[in-house]
């Protein structure tokens, strides 16, 4: 109870978390001895401390055991291929033909064996490693094409995003800036209209008292929009008048002349209708065909 504070002697709770905390340092101090040889660097013991070094030692530890899962797979991988190579009886005519190959030979046998490893292939068949190159071709050329595309895209967004940098650049110039004197003119603008809307009520009266004075009788838009429609009716009649005028254009302004000169174009009229009709009769006659007597 050493490591208790008084405190913890009144207060279970407090009791247990000093005790966990004593244990969770007890857990720190042994980890850092065993990193350290036995040397613990010093360092200041608080909570935030504790919190860090306890989330430090935990994924430590997880890096730890998976370090140790690896290890133990890879030995455990290896040793089965040891057994399987000693197994195998084929084991020393592949030994033999390994150590008969040329340099060449050698080195084209690593190459197949790595590009089989490399594409999944377990089996090095030379068409499914050849199908394989392609797609892989294909892949790399669509990742291209990808990749410009994006280059081009990129490179539009930073000419946008220029541009819009210099707009804000004009728009925070001192062209766009409110001049010094805006908010007097403001307040200006404000006492002006309160002084007009006070003097408001004050002119309609006086317009009131002196359209009553006049005897004039006040007008409002309703008459106006009236009067409006009037002038327009009277304008489409006078249209309708002078286009019934302009039927008897170059008559003598007298009457009697007037028709004197419409007999005489009637007349005119008759004789033109008399001698297109003797004309049509004279065209029909030599047209048709004369009959013989018999």
């Amino acid at each position: 109870m050493a490591h208790l504070s008084p405190s913890a002697i009144f207060s279970p709770s407090v009791a247990r978390q000093q005790l966990a905390a004593a244990k969770d340092w007890n857990y720190i101090d042994s980890w850092l001895s065993t990193k350290f040889s036995g040397k613990t660097p010093p360092f200041e013991r608080n909570n935030e401390t504790l919190k860090a070094l306890l989330a430090l030692a935990a994924l430590n530890e997880s890096a730890d055991e998976e370090r140790d899962l690896f290890a133990k797979v890879e030995s455990k991988a290896l040793q089965d291929l040891r057994t399987n190579t000693e197994a195998d009886p084929n084991a020393g005519i592949l030994n033999q033909l390994e150590g008969a190959l040329t340099p060449e030979g050698a080195a084209s046998l690593n190459a197949l064996s790595f590009l089989s490893v490399l594409l999944n292939q377990p089996v090095a068949d030379t068409e499914n490693l050849g199908r394989r190159i392609i797609d892989l071709q294909v892949t790399s050329y669509s990742l291209d094409q990808a990749s410009d595309r994006i280059s081009i895209l990129e490179k539009q967004l930073n000419t946008e995003l220029d541009r819009i940098n210099n707009l804000i650049k004009d728009l925070e110039s001192d062209a766009y800036q409110c001049p010094p004197n805006l908010e007097k003119q403001t307040t200006d603008y404000q006492r002006r209209t309160k002084a007009l809307a006070a003097q408001l009520p004050d002119l309609k009266d006086r317009v009131a008292s002196l359209s009553a004075a006049t005897g004039i009788p006040g007008t409002t838009v309703e008459d106006v929009k009236t009067e409006e429609q009037k002038f327009k009716d009277m304008m489409a009649k006078v249209n309708v008048l002078e286009d019934e005028v302009k039927k008897y254009h170059g008559l003598p302004q007298d009457t009697d002349l007037a028709r004197l000169e419409l007999e005489g174009l009637r007349v005119e009229l008759r004789d033109l209708t008399r001698q297109r009709d003797s004309m049509f009769e004279g065209l029909v006659e030599r047209e048709s065909p004369k009959k013989t007597r018999p």
